[in-house]
């Protein structure tokens, strides 16, 4: 049987009122991990709630989202340039490093390798030594560690001396499983077309990722989450979670549901305000949906 069902929500930390919405999920709904965005001006007061909420740190998962998508890099811009904009904001999108991956050898391989792992580390001292978030777990903003270049260079970073400390157990694999779904042709066919993309593009590198992560004895739970990614109402989960929850059970693994109920209220808050795109996932009624069926999730479950 699944022992333990992650009820997940991405993006934590943006601003202070978006912490508490997606906290008050916690509070009074199912909502038991998020994954922190350590590059934002309030990471500080995000964790002073964080720890209010939860003082021990056992009620709620802490993970660290590792972010190349918006903001400032961790790392200082001049020793990331390859990575921002000439303002010093990230500004390059998944396919770009997707391409890099492929098209990027020697030494200029080595020099942007160098600066993901520079920027990597420093998000991760953002969150253990300068603030304590009890951190156990690792997934990306956008699901950037999936791409080798990126991935390889993590797992790097992790093996330092300085961060053998960390209790790092679980780094997310974001490749829902196909059969679960297909139990229903309906929600199955209601896939966005965008979203069965980025599952492709994903499940390229499950195989190696998984084998790696193994091998070093880190955890992967069954995913869900990609083919309704900012869909996941009331409505697909009390359809999906059954058929989800069996398939964990069979494979004797954990199960995590990736939510994103921390909506923001206006441009003002975005961490890079001149991306209509950020704007667009930040401020969709949809995160206020998710928030509404975390809430519900112990109805659902008895269903």
């Amino acid at each position: 049987m699944t022992d333990k069902i992650w009820f997940h929500a991405d993006d934590y930390g943006v601003t202070i009122e978006q912490s508490k919405r997606i906290l008050d999920c916690w509070q009074n709904g199912a909502l038991n991990s998020v994954s922190v965005l350590p590059n934002t001006p309030v990471l500080k007061e995000s964790l002073k709630l964080l720890d209010r909420a939860d003082p021990k740190g056992t009620k709620i998962r802490r993970v660290l989202h590792l972010n190349f998508v918006e903001g400032k890099p961790l790392a200082g811009t001049e020793n990331v340039p390859d990575l921002v904009d000439k303002t010093g904001y990230f500004d390059k999108s998944f396919l770009q490093f997707f391409r890099w991956n492929y098209l990027k050898k020697g030494a200029k391989r080595e020099a942007l390798t160098r600066q993901i792992q520079l920027e990597i580390a420093a998000q991760v001292r953002a969150v253990t030594k300068k603030n304590d978030f009890r951190i156990t777990a690792i997934d990306s903003h956008q699901h950037y560690h999936m791409i080798p270049i990126v991935f390889d260079s993590l797992i790097k970073v992790l093996s330092r001396k300085e961060f053998e400390q960390l209790k790092i157990d679980y780094i997310r694999i974001p490749v829902d499983p196909v059969m679960p779904i297909l139990h229903s042709m309906r929600m199955c066919s209601g896939v966005p077309p965008i979203n069965w993309v980025k599952w492709c593009i994903l499940k390229i590198y499950a195989r190696r990722t998984r084998k790696i992560l193994c091998g070093k004895r880190i955890k992967v739970p069954v995913f869900f989450g990609i083919f309704y990614t900012c869909e996941m109402k009331k409505e697909v989960v009390e359809a999906l979670l059954p058929a989800y929850k069996a398939y964990a059970d069979k494979k004797e693994q954990e199960l995590e549901l990736m939510f994103h109920p921390g909506n923001l209220t206006d441009y003002g808050e975005l961490l890079d305000k001149r991306s209509r795109e950020l704007a667009a996932f930040y401020l969709s009624d949809n995160r206020q949906h998710e928030a509404k069926c975390l809430k519900r999730m112990k109805e659902i479950m008895k269903k």
